[in-house]
């Protein structure tokens, strides 16, 4: 059996603050496309998920997209750029539903505490004290009627596509309005990627499709549409979604690749994940090198926010080298998912029944010297095994309570929990996940005026790769 183990959390709670900088908790997410709503109507863009496969050899890139729309419109449309011309292929509807599930983090082990000599007003277990929440020009263009031209027409799913090149906006503006849609961005906008010989993908959504709220605007997800396409870098075009946001948005990426993936500078994940890994090294298994680069690091986000207050660090939520055990999973989802994800317990930890664990627990209270209330210890044995149901979780006697952040002798790790009809579609998931690759999760709250250029996703630095560790309570954070 695979349980998490962590026995790393001894730092000092002052260090926190080094970590809380950076740790704001994300709401929900959207990138790399922008809506273009019909002539007076109102389509928001208030949320997307992305799954983005990189093949660096080949220079192969694939993105998934699924946005989400709200707005009154009888019709509409997005387009997505994209740096060669890509195939188009459905996704399963409930994929970026899947991937969430399959990316669902173990629950933080506990420390199981009890004394079945103590009534309950005197017994208030010590938990220590273990981490704490942290915590554009106006002119009008000259009158014109600029090439587009349109290599290719079809349908994917349930949208309508074309895939054009165009020599400048105007001439995709152009081709917006004999359709009957008005377009609220700005030319220059759409010039950054004709520039750079783009081609752009047009999809119009009927979102008759679609359901109703209660005041009468269509809300829904699109079907997942994948695009596959030749790329020299692993690239997301976020700069067109600047077009379609108020004042940020919220992004979140699952890529797979060969490697652990990160993104660019300023943006990257290690300003917050890298930092409180290394904070809860400390004290314990830091060497130099790590103290050193977790003052450097510290150093540099705290500088980051002197001069820009507003500033929020990219959160990893999960990584994970894919194995033979992660795809075994999807063959057949609701054998071991309860446990799934984990990583192995420290040497010399063993699970044990719940049998074995009450077993022990009555003979030190039948060995006590201190005065007994038998009826009590009872109840009080009852409701441990009400608690620790097999069914729930698994116990786990601890080797070495001293490398323990609670100093407890036995641990219970809570199982992963969705309902089976979700766990079952995981085996959705087969052909999608590869074995021998990694695939990080991470989410952004983009800015709009951080939004002025597309997003380079890149190799985590050598000797930096690291499989997710959930350290806090609320991790990821």
């Amino acid at each position: 059996m695979k349980l998490r183990y962590w026995a790393g959390a001894c730092a000092a709670v002052s260090a926190l603050s080094i970590v809380t900088l950076s740790l704001a908790r994300p709401k929900p997410a959207d990138a790399a496309c922008c809506y273009f709503a019909a002539q007076e109507k109102d389509i928001n863009q208030p949320g997307q998920k992305t799954f983005i496969t990189w093949d660096a050899e080949r220079k192969v890139e694939a993105f998934t997209v699924q946005p989400k729309f709200e707005g009154n419109a009888v019709d509409f449309g997005m387009v997505i750029p994209t740096p060669s011309q890509p195939k188009l292929d459905e996704m399963p509807r409930d994929f970026f539903k899947d991937l969430a599930i399959y990316t669902i983090l173990m629950p933080l082990p506990e420390g199981i505490w009890y004394d079945l000599r103590m009534r309950p007003e005197n017994l208030l277990g010590e938990a220590g004290a273990y981490l704490h929440e942290h915590m554009p020009s106006d002119a009008p263009a000259p009158p014109r009627k600029p090439a587009v031209t349109v290599l290719e027409a079809g349908v994917v799913g349930s949208l309508d596509y074309k895939i054009i090149v165009a020599d400048d906006a105007s001439g995709l503006f152009d081709r917006l309005k004999e359709n009957k849609y008005s377009y609220g961005g700005d030319q220059g906008t759409l010039d950054f990627y004709i520039a750079k010989k783009w081609f752009f993908t047009v999809m119009k959504i009927d979102p008759k499709q679609m359901k109703k709220d209660k005041d009468g605007r269509y809300v829904g997800e699109i079907t997942p549409t994948r695009f596959t396409f030749s790329s020299e870098q692993c690239v997301y075009p976020l700069k067109i979604t600047q077009l379609s946001v108020k004042d940020k948005t919220d992004a979140l990426f699952y890529v797979q690749s060969s490697t652990e993936m990160d993104l660019k500078g300023d943006l990257s994940w290690m300003h917050s994940f890298r930092v409180m890994w290394l904070t809860f090294m400390l004290g314990c298994s830091a060497n130099d090198d790590e103290q050193a680069e977790l003052q450097k690091r510290s150093e540099w986000v705290a500088a980051k926010m002197r001069k820009d207050p507003k500033y929020e660090t990219t959160k990893l939520e999960w990584a994970k080298h894919l194995n033979d055990d992660d795809l075994a999973l999807l063959e057949d989802p609701l054998h071991g998912y309860a446990q799934a994800g984990g990583g192995n317990l420290a040497p010399g930890d063993k699970p044990v029944s719940v049998e074995e664990f009450l077993k022990t627990v009555w003979d030190e209270y039948e060995k006590s010297t201190e005065p007994r209330d038998d009826v009590y210890a009872k109840e009080q044995l009852q409701a441990l095994e009400a608690s620790y149901s097999a069914a729930k979780g698994t116990i786990v006697k601890v080797a070495n309570p001293s490398g323990v952040y609670n100093s407890s002798t036995w641990m219970w790790y809570p199982n992963r929990e969705a309902p089976d009809e979700d766990v079952k579609g995981l085996s959705r998931l087969k052909g999608h996940l590869q074995k021998g690759q990694w695939v990080t999760k991470f989410r952004k709250i983009l800015r709009k005026d951080e939004m002025t250029d597309d997003l380079v996703i890149v190799p985590v630095e050598a000797g930096k790769a690291q499989e997710y560790v959930r350290i806090m309570p609320t991790s990821p954070p």
